[in-house]
């Protein structure tokens, strides 16, 4: 527990003095404990043993902030995901079936006879409805392109991850190798002492096969294909139903005709009547 106490209070703030301290610890345990032990190539001194532990727990601590963000990012996406929900589920957004016109709708004081009250109505609704889907496009967009960020926020936490592990390797490998110095300069057989002792390197695990790292991805790019197929879906809703056919207009000139027609119409009953 001492040499813990030592190997906490000693750290990355100084790897200078950690590195000293390792070669001494090295040239004191050559010279204190059996002679065969650091000649066997099986054997793992408790030095060794022990960074080894540290580093684990350091990797450890970095894999539960990494599964910290990991949720952080998925409540994110999914509360983003909801705006895109509430938003293409709008009924309000979509076009009521046009009205057919009336004479009974057409204005009673006298106004342009073409343009009745309920389409009067209509296009003052059409103007409101456009407008809100401009605002609520904006909104989708937004949500859909905050997902991708989350998703490529993802990807660099998994690159700093892997980072961090680098570095956390190379420390422990900078300490095992200034306690093998101290054990080399210290053994009266250093000539028997293998190249390696068990476990004296150990491989890095890559941050993209771990379970974490896959879940993440898979749920995230999960997330961003859902939204996107339903974004897709609901603009060729919308589309469906504002496209010119489904509110037709008079095309340019036929308003003329049209009044003339219907001024012609109303001489000829007022003709009728007085007669």
């Amino acid at each position: 527990m001492a040499f813990w106490s030592r190997l906490f209070k000693r750290g990355a703030d100084d790897p200078g003095a950690e590195r000293e301290q390792a070669h001494r610890q090295g040239m004191r345990d050559a010279r204190q404990h059996a002679l065969r032990e650091f000649t066997d190539p099986e054997f793992q001194p408790v030095y060794l043993s022990e960074v080894r532990a540290r580093a684990r727990e350091r990797i450890a601590h970095v894999d539960l902030e990494l599964a910290a963000t990991r949720t952080e990012l998925l409540k994110r996406a999914s509360e983003a995901r909801e705006t895109i929900l509430r938003e293409t589920g709008r009924a309000d957004l979509r076009s009521a079936p046009p009205e057919d016109p009336s004479p009974n709708g057409h204005r009673p004081d006298g106004a342009d006879p073409f343009i009745s009250v309920a389409e009067s109505r209509r296009r003052r609704e059409d103007r409101r409805r456009h407008a809100a889907l401009r605002e609520a496009s904006d909104t989708v967009q937004r949500a859909r392109a905050h997902i991708e960020q989350l998703s490529q926020e993802w990807g660099s936490a998994l690159l700093a991850r892997d980072h961090t592990v680098e570095a956390v390797h190379a420390w422990a490998e900078q300490l095992i190798a200034a306690y093998r110095g101290g054990v080399m300069r210290a053994h009266p057989r250093r000539e028997e002492i293998p190249s390696l002792w068990k476990s004296e390197v150990t491989a890095m695990d890559s941050t993209l096969e771990t379970p974490t790292a896959l879940s993440g991805r898979r749920e995230l790019e999960g997330l961003l294909d859902d939204v996107e197929h339903r974004i897709e879906m609901w603009h060729a809703d919308v589309h469906r139903l504002t496209r010119p056919e489904a509110r037709p207009e008079l095309p340019a000139g036929e308003h003329d005709t049209a009044r003339e027609d219907d001024d012609k119409a109303n001489q000829d009953n007022s003709g009728e009547g007085a007669r």
